[in-house]
C-alpha cells in the first residue's frame, strides 16, 4: 500500500509540474518594447520615437552601441531609418533604451491589388 500511494504522489507531481509551468508562461508580462511607425529619429541624440496608430502613444528609445539595427532585413544603423518607416523595437537594460529595432520601407500585406478568378 505503501508503494503505490508513493507511486501516485510521484505520478501526481509529475503530470502537475507541466501545468505549473503553463500558468507561469501565461502569468509573465510581454516583452516590452513598440511597434508602430517612425515618427522621429535624432541622430545627434541617438534616439527613435515610434507611434502606434493613429494618435496614439509616442515611444521614444536610446540606441546605444549594442542596439542591433536592420533595415529590410539587412544590417543596417541609425542613420538608415527615416520617418514613415514600420519598425519594432526591443526594449533594452536599462528601460527606454533599444536593444533591437527592425525596421522597414513596406507595410506588409500591401502589395497591391489581387486578381479575381474568374
Amino acid at each position: 500500500m505503501k508503494k503505490f500511494l508513493s507511486f501516485a504522489i510521484a505520478a501526481a507531481f509529475v503530470l502537475a509540474a507541466p501545468g505549473m509551468a503553463l500558468a507561469k508562461a501565461k502569468g509573465e508580462k510581454k516583452a516590452a518594447g513598440a511597434h508602430g511607425k517612425v515618427s522621429a529619429v535624432d541622430a545627434t541624440a541617438k534616439t527613435i520615437t515610434i507611434t502606434h496608430g493613429k494618435g496614439g502613444e509616442a515611444k521614444v528609445f536610446t540606441i546605444t552601441d549594442a542596439t542591433t539595427i536592420t533595415v529590410d532585413g539587412a544590417a543596417g544603423k541609425l542613420a538608415d531609418i527615416t520617418t514613415g518607416m514600420l519598425a519594432k523595437v526591443s526594449e533594452g537594460t536599462p528601460a527606454g533604451t533599444a536593444a533591437s529595432v527592425e525596421a522597414t520601407k513596406h507595410e506588409k500585406g500591401k502589395g497591391g491589388k489581387k486578381k479575381k478568378n474568374t
